[in-house]
């Protein structure tokens, strides 16, 4: 049965901060074509096979038209990128993949506790990290028992690229992908709040709050799981809006459930 507790804060957590964006790329974009060209020569061959101007400029046309037909083609051309990713099949990918596919419910909060929000069924998009930290703990009961522990700080091990597949209700899934995310990242580099609550008020994506509003993956963030060695217990610890959660799972005829919620900490 799954149950939801409240704990008092047990560890603070760093705000995610935006990827800096490197002084290159916003020459490139704040130039005219011929210096444009000349700027590309410093460009390494890799920045350019990664980075597409062209969707951070309709990202900024339709921002400044409010034209959502761009953003419509800009978004199911993400989609279409997004929906070919497959993980490796591995036996520890698979298993994580499992794992956040039960934790992961953006848009249905009931599952962690709190009161259903009907409006974010709205949402068109939800925008998934590319990227998961996890550890295989030997000493998993003494862990769990001892509990005072921060996950955002612990030294784990990292997936990515990771795409998981989480029920996202009627929205499409989005990955954190290049030429995507650079495009993203330039786009609410500059009058990020306006930028942000653009892509909120037209339903396209749920930006998450944040200082800056220069966040755009679609809460909760996955802060680290982490799995005992038979694989059949979990712990994973997320950052749901501005609040700490930490979740205990257990493997039950092959399939993970959650058995207890529990809140660490409120930002």
């Amino acid at each position: 049965m799954l149950t939801f507790a409240y704990i008092l804060p047990l560890a603070t957590i760093k705000m995610k901060k935006t990827s800096f964006i490197i002084l290159t790329l916003a020459i490139l974009f704040s130039c005219n074509d011929r210096t444009n060209k000349a700027v590309a020569k410093d460009i390494t061959e890799s920045e350019k096979g990664v980075f597409d101007s062209t969707y951070y400029k309709q990202l900024e046309t339709a921002f400044i038209k409010k034209d959502t037909t761009i953003l419509n083609e800009l978004f199911d051309n993400w989609h279409s990128l997004s929906k070919v990713k497959n993980n490796n099949t591995d036996q520890i990918t698979s298993t994580i993949e499992n794992i956040f596919n039960e934790v992961y419910h953006p848009f249905d909060l009931e599952k962690y506790g709190w009161l259903a929000r009907p409006h974010y069924s709205k949402y068109q998009y939800a925008i998934l990290s590319s990227l998961i930290r996890f550890k295989i703990i030997e000493n998993f009961a003494l862990l769990k028992q001892d509990g005072e522990f921060d996950m955002y700080s612990m030294d784990l091990d990292t997936i990515s690229p990771f795409y998981p597949n989480p029920d996202v209700g009627t929205a499409k899934i989005l990955y954190d992908i290049e030429p995507y995310k650079t495009s993203m990242q330039l786009f609410l580099s500059q009058k990020s709040y306006q930028k942000s609550f653009f892509l909120d008020s037209t339903n396209f994506i749920n930006t998450p709050m944040s200082n800056d509003w220069k966040e755009y993956q679609t809460t909760p963030e996955i802060l680290g799981i982490l799995i005992n060695n038979q694989m059949d217990s979990a712990l994973v610890d997320l950052r749901l809006i501005s609040t700490g959660v930490r979740i205990n799972l257990y493997k039950k005829l092959d399939k993970w459930e959650m058995q207890e919620v529990k809140e660490l900490w409120i930002e």
